[in-house]
């Protein structure tokens, strides 16, 4: 970083970016074909004149025995121009046949338009994520939700800056296909070996170890609310009220309301609230007053209604979200019942 900070002027950094390229492919050559070797490379390299071009690229490759397929090219997703020339030289390197990596992706002003414009094949996530997910559990569910969505766009993850064990742990439940970081070695002439192996080895005894208990203790925690929620279904069944019905629900811990969906998603009548506490705190929130009478609304595309549809007579419960109302993170408990020869969906929204 020193040597690229004095460099005096774009031409300067370009003419040590190529030559760094070029000399790393030197010191990789004859390495062993089953491994890949990381270059960053800067964008403005891709589209100068005096950058390394992808012919030279390619006779240097194999000039060192090297196949394309061994290198995967890292551009530093914080300083991706918005340049039809850097887009095709991104192609080109991709039909000579090296993989494309977007580093640094969650930091400054990261967004998802560069993953759909470039396709990279690896996507490595910026060490700010992983740091913030460790102590945060907000930040830990937004992390796994953007390992989910890269997933989607097709590319590999990989999260960097581990460095810690419950940073390699926080890697696994975030479900990210590679990690990077001191944990599992720190930089050397040579592989880590068993130093990495061992960090790796003992993540996983981790994972095998606190996932099942983390799982077992969420359910353990929903439980008292699925219970409520089917016996709440059974009451309505029998011509109890909503406010009767629900009442074992909402006095449960963080409990705020109850409603009522038909097959087609639509809240066939107002929300109960929890006495005394829920309502009132969401009627204070006065930036979200347009978005206090759900009724009528129509409920079909939401989780929390998909998933009680899917299993009928049997308690759902959603991954944590941003209420309707905003300010709070909560969960939806739901159930497909029938009351008098009519299909209906109960839910209860618990904040967290």
């Amino acid at each position: 970083m020193d040597l690229f900070a004095h460099a005096d002027g774009d031409a300067a950094r370009v003419a040590l970016d190529r030559a760094a390229l070029m000399q790393h492919l030197a010191a990789y050559a004859g390495r062993d074909a089953n491994e890949w070797l990381f270059l960053n490379m800067h964008p403005r390299s891709l589209v100068s004149p005096a950058g390394a071009g992808i012919r030279e690229i390619a006779d240097a490759l194999a000039a060192h025995g090297l196949r394309p397929g061994q290198v995967v090219i890292e551009v530093l997703e914080s300083t991706l121009p918005d340049d039809p020339d850097f887009d095709r030289r991104i192609d080109e390197l991709r039909e000579l046949g090296c993989l494309v990596s977007l580093d640094d992706f969650g930091a400054g002003h990261s967004n998802f338009d560069r993953v759909f414009r470039l396709r990279p094949e690896i996507v490595k996530l910026d060490r700010s994520v992983v740091m913030r997910a460790e102590v945060d559990a907000h930040a830990r569910r937004i992390a796994a939700q953007m390992v989910s969505l890269l997933h989607e766009c097709g590319c590999l993850v990989l999260m960097e800056g581990i460095e810690t064990d419950e940073g390699a742990y926080i890697a696994l439940r975030c479900d990210v296909d590679f990690v990077q970081g001191y944990h599992f070695g720190r930089p050397a002439p040579g592989l880590a070996g068993m130093t990495g192996l061992h960090a790796l080895r003992a993540a996983w005894d981790r994972f095998d170890r606190q996932s099942v208990s983390d799982d077992r203790l969420w359910q353990e925690q929903m439980s008292p609310y699925k219970q409520s929620i089917e016996l709440a279904s059974v009451l309505l069944a029998g011509g109890a009220s909503m406010d009767e019905a629900c009442r074992r629900f909402l006095s449960q811990p963080g409990a705020e309301m109850c409603y009522l969906l038909d097959r087609q998603g639509r809240q066939v009548v107002g929300n109960a609230f929890r006495e005394g506490l829920a309502h009132q705190q969401i009627e204070r929130v006065e930036r979200f007053g347009p978005l206090q009478d759900t009724r009528h609304a129509r409920w079909s595309r939401r989780a929390y209604f998909r998933n009680a549809e899917a299993a009928p007579n049997f308690a759902q419960v959603t991954r944590p979200y941003m209420a309707l109302q905003g300010t709070r993170m909560c969960v939806t408990v739901s159930i497909q019942f029938d009351m008098g020869g009519r299909s209906l969906i109960l839910c209860g929204d618990a904040s967290l």
